[in-house]
């Protein structure tokens, strides 16, 4: 740190008391000595703390000068009384952090300097973070284009593009789940009951298909931004996170985004994923959005995502957690409805119909979805209510003989199949 004071004793006492925190403390008599300094040594110094009342430049101008040569370094601005109201306005200003009055105790000035010191090394952290961000994005795109690559060498016999964008996207979202299982295995596990949900919700909220699918895709992935944290935060309880942990641990849906949008398909669900922390009434992060700025698809997954946690902790249906959602404003009072019927409900969207079990090779064209179908991995492909055409049969067959179905075995509603169906 650099501590600039024309008291020259004092610029002594305070050197002597921060070697006890093992800080290189860098002195300067005046705000022109301390330029000199920061010519030199500016990229090593994490803090700037300099006296107001100086001869010649005054505290206040030095530490604009600073905040434009060297952004990076926390800067403090320490006044007597006498100078408060000029100091204050150059805090207000935005030319420094914090403002410090004189004189101070010793361990109220320690404490000042490594709190200092924190924050420059928490902005170089966040920095290194965004860096390592675009460089996993980078090497996804690469992974982006081999796999494009392998699936049209393995998909040949599928009968369109779509399909094979759609296995495209399958083995990117398996590739994503993967890594994620290997660092949090447990948030992984409930990413696919998250996706589940988020899709039923969706259906609920009357979204078309293709988005309902869409934001069952986001729902596996939504906590994709995590790989890009280090391993300390990953293990630590958030209840028990410091500040500057909690800083950074709410970084992770914009890493998300950032990994994901050098995937065009998953360009829409990148931004999904970045605000599915936002709360209803704007006390979310990253960006602090309030009540229908969220996009819909982001409120959705946040739904589910929370009210799974409180089913693991509370058990059952989380009654308790439910009926406190409306008062606490952290989630849509419409999808709080919606969820309602979900759990009492949950076949309600499905219809009164009998519904029965086929074999995907005895489809025929005109059968309605009663479940949703999976790939092996957990991905959603097809939603209740579907109806299936003919191409679309055909699509299916094809995967179910590739071995990407979760299941051969595909519940439709009212219709029965001699002899192949058993009824549930």
């Amino acid at each position: 740190m650099l501590f600039v004071d024309d008291d020259e004793a004092l610029l002594a006492a305070m050197t002597r008391l921060l070697r006890l925190d093992g800080v290189r403390v860098l002195t300067a008599a005046s705000a022109e000595r301390a330029l000199e300094l920061l010519e030199t040594q500016g990229d090593g110094v994490g803090a700037v703390i300099s006296d107001y009342s100086m001869p010649g430049m005054n505290g206040a101008d030095l530490l604009r000068a600073v905040r434009l040569r060297w952004p990076d370094a926390t800067r403090v601005l320490a006044t007597g009384n006498a100078d408060l109201l000029a100091a204050a306005r150059a805090v207000n200003e935005g030319q420094v952090a914090r403002l410090i009055t004189k004189p101070w105790e010793p361990d109220e000035f320690r404490r000042l300097v490594g709190e200092s010191l924190d924050s420059h090394r928490m902005l170089l952290e966040n920095r290194r973070l965004r860096e390592l961000a675009d460089q996993q994005a980078a090497r996804l795109e690469h992974w982006n284009q081999r796999l494009e690559q392998l699936v049209a060498e393995r998909t040949a016999e599928l009968e369109s593009a779509n399909a094979s964008l759609q296995r495209g996207l399958l083995d990117t979202v398996r590739i994503l789940l993967n890594f994620l299982e290997r660092r949090v295995p447990e948030r992984a596990s409930r990413s696919r009951e998250i996706a589940r949900l988020s899709g039923r919700l969706a259906e609920r909220a009357g979204l078309p298909a293709e988005v309902v699918r869409r934001v069952q895709v986001a729902g596996l992935v939504h906590d994709i931004g995590l790989l890009g944290l280090p391993d300390p935060i990953l293990r630590q309880d958030p209840e028990n996170f410091t500040m500057a942990a909690r800083l950074q641990f709410e970084q992770h849906p914009v890493l998300g985004q950032s990994m994901l949008s050098s995937v065009e398909q998953l360009v829409e669900i990148g931004k999904w994923i970045r605000h599915h922390h936002e709360r209803w009434d704007g006390h979310g992060y990253p960006d602090r959005l309030a009540g229908v700025a969220i996009p819909a698809e982001s409120r959705i997954i946040a739904l589910a995502d929370g009210y799974l946690s409180a089913v693991g902790r509370e058990g059952g249906s989380a009654s308790r957690w439910r009926s406190a959602q409306r008062a606490a404003g952290a989630y849509d009072p419409d999808l709080l409805e919606l969820l309602g019927m979900e759990i009492e409900r949950p076949e309600q969207t499905v219809g009164e119909m009998p519904t029965v079990n086929v074999p995907v090779d005895q489809l025929k064209p005109g059968m309605r979805l009663a479940g949703p179908i999976f790939s092996a991995n957990g991905t959603p492909m097809l939603n209740r209510g579907e109806l299936l055409s003919e191409e679309l049969i055909g699509r299916l067959q094809s995967l179910a003989a590739g071995g990407v179905l979760e299941s051969p075995i595909v519940r439709v509603a009212g219709q029965i199949v001699a002899g192949s169906a058993a009824q549930n």
